[in-house]
């Protein structure tokens, strides 16, 4: 009777593993990106200026997070420098202003396929080329698949013609500086609250510093009053206060490339929510590119036998 208790009790402990745990916050994570996406496009729609948004973004995780900061700042910038940078800009305000731009040349589905796709791309190149990392031969078919899916929505582009081009090129760029920002996170041995309260509170600091030397008024009173609170509870709840502590803590429990390359699971979410909400069209090509994104995650990241083999990892 007394084993049979015991075997009960612990149960749950062994299903609410730390790596559980990561998982949940990770598949949080997705959700909220998803929204992401499609608060930026509809803010391009509106031509409303991505700074303005920015201050939506940043604003109420940095006066949530602020007395935390407060009081971690010591070992905050105890971290090496390098690393604090790279959390900076790669998922800070510099990211979020140039996918804001490329938002106002592609769609939805073209900015979370391409931005998220590239993503583990990477973090593999920076594992392999900056910490000797080896990565195993499952992981190099899912990478060149999602290399493939990529290239075929890149092409688009050349066939299309237009200003497209320019939002591909650009998604691009910002999925090398969140890769930037995921292997900075995990090397920085901060604390997924330290590292929510730094990325929150500098760039506010700089999106207000930004604001002012740009001397004009907010655009932001202008917007209906149901369009500015979904950007809120996207940008300033989700993405500012819900994800930015959920991806960190799937980092720290997952390591740096199982949540990069998850990650790149959002753009289906994303482009249905387009769809939905936005009336965007998903082009045959643009399906095939995301079809070969989510084969090449699913292989990189291998899925199916998470527990038994353990993927490339920064060395902390």
């Amino acid at each position: 009777m007394a084993s049979v208790a015991g075997n009960s009790l612990a149960a749950p402990s062994v299903w609410w593993s730390p790596r559980m745990r990561g998982g949940v916050a990770l598949a949080l994570t997705l959700l909220v990106w998803a929204s992401f996406f499609v608060s930026l496009r509809i803010g391009a729609r509106a031509s409303l200026p991505a700074l303005d948004l920015a201050l939506i973004r940043f604003a109420p995780a940095a006066l949530v997070f602020l007395p935390l900061f407060i009081r971690h700042a010591r070992r905050i910038t105890q971290a090496p420098k390098r690393y604090l940078l790279g959390i900076i800009v790669g998922g800070g305000l510099p990211y979020f202003l140039i996918a804001g731009q490329g938002m106002h040349y592609a769609s939805v589905s073209d900015g979370s396929t391409l931005i998220l796709g590239t993503i583990p791309l990477f973090v593999s190149a920076i594992a392999v080329c900056c910490y000797g990392e080896t990565v195993s031969v499952a992981r190099r078919w899912g990478l060149g698949l999602i290399l493939l899916g990529t290239l075929v929505m890149l092409s688009m582009s050349l066939v299309q013609g237009g200003e497209r081009w320019k939002g591909h090129l650009i998604f691009v760029g910002c999925g090398l500086l969140w890769a930037y920002y995921t292997v900075s996170l995990r090397k920085a041995g901060l604390t997924p609250w330290q590292g929510a309260s730094f990325l929150a509170v500098t760039s506010l600091v700089l999106t207000l510093l930004a604001l002012l030397w740009r001397q004009q008024p907010l655009q932001l009173v202008s917007l209906p009053l149901s369009e500015l609170l979904f950007h809120i509870g996207v940008q300033g709840v989700g993405v500012g206060l819900v994800s930015a502590f959920t991806f960190a803590y799937a980092i720290t429990r997952l390591g740096a490339e199982v949540p990069a390359a998850i990650g790149s699971l959002t753009p289906v979410l994303a482009s249905l929510l387009a769809v939905l909400l936005l009336g965007e069209h998903v082009s045959a090509r643009t399906m095939l590119g995301m079809l070969l994104v989510v084969i090449g995650v699913c292989l990189a990241s291998q899925l199916l036998r998470w527990p038994q083999r353990k993927n490339v990892a920064i060395a902390s």
